[in-house]
């Protein structure tokens, strides 16, 4: 790496940056509009050796067995229409869709919501995929989905917003389901957030932050009064010098709070149920069966 102003200048804005980081300095999440980027995820996405994105297919089989049984349990006979929140690049929807399922995904990343359409398209399944961003839904979301039987919500990317975010666009997804349909959360348990502040280099040929060799900070941090789990990443390119910063937040629940919010919202009787393969701590979590009110 060379000795250039811009390395030293991006070394000094590192240096000067808050330490440990401040949550919510940012978006607080990863830049998935941006086409480079998600272009760079989709490939973990259709990695089946990681479960660091999407899951690998034996586990999303074992998750929605798990999600049609409990459908089943709840009197949801025959073939169910949900919204699968967040989909990526629709590995869920599709599966569904093989099964005799209707399933509608949205997403903000524009690298695997065109891969899931391209693929939905390919195999002539029973899918509708289209872009939306949860913090500023569509004024005709309930249009766009139509009524559906589930919503789902993997992987713990509910944690991913501020509290009244959060509780803003689970009552505008609530207008996509029917009465007595079936709220689905996979969430990060209060007792595995890291709440010790941790940091680490590496120096990477390419990663999914840049594809030109460059070293990788990572930045951890527990924010007490936020209740926020902190993740910072900087990337410094090799040749150039130049400097990125990405952050990641995610919001910790205690268990009671989570269903009291979920109930302000309008979902009830809540069933908590533990992780469903139990392949991973820090790639699947525990799982949250609410309904809506009749």
């Amino acid at each position: 790496m060379s000795d250039t102003p811009t390395h030293f200048e991006a070394m000094r804005h590192i240096m000067s940056a808050a330490h440990p980081p401040l949550p919510w300095q940012e978006s607080g999440q990863l830049p998935w509009h941006d086409q480079a980027f998600s272009e760079r995820m989709l490939a973990v996405h259709l990695d089946p050796d990681t479960h660091m994105a999407s899951r690998a297919p034996e586990v999303i089989n074992r998750h929605l067995d798990w999600l049609l049984a409990q459908m089943n349990q709840r009197g949801q006979q025959g073939p169910t229409h949900v919204l699968d929140v967040g989909c990526g690049p629709g590995l869920y929807c599709h599966e569904l869709a093989r099964r005799g399922h209707r399933a509608t995904g949205f997403d903000y990343a524009p690298a695997p919501l065109a891969w899931a359409q391209e693929k939905a398209e390919g195999e002539n399944l029973n899918n509708t995929f289209f872009t939306a961003d949860l913090t500023d839904l569509p004024v005709d979301l309930a249009a766009k989905t139509g009524q559906v039987d589930a919503i789902t919500f993997w992987f713990g990317e509910f944690h991913s917003f501020q509290p009244e975010v959060a509780e803003n666009f689970l009552s505008r997804l609530l207008e996509c389901l029917r009465p007595g349909g079936l709220f689905v959360l996979e969430y990060q348990p209060w007792d595995i957030f890291v709440k010790e502040d941790s940091n680490e280099w590496s120096a990477c040929e390419e990663s999914v932050f840049c594809n030109r060799p460059h070293l990788w900070l990572q930045e951890f941090s527990w924010n007490e009064e936020a209740r926020t789990e902190v993740h910072v990443h900087w990337i410094i390119e090799q040749e150039s010098g130049n400097l990125h910063r990405y952050e990641q937040c995610h919001q910790g629940w205690p268990e009671d709070e989570l269903v009291q919010m979920l109930e302000r919202v309008g979902l009830v009787d809540p069933a908590f149920s533990p992780p469903i393969t139990g392949v991973a701590e820090e790639f699947e979590f525990p799982m949250l069966v609410t309904r809506k009110k009749a």
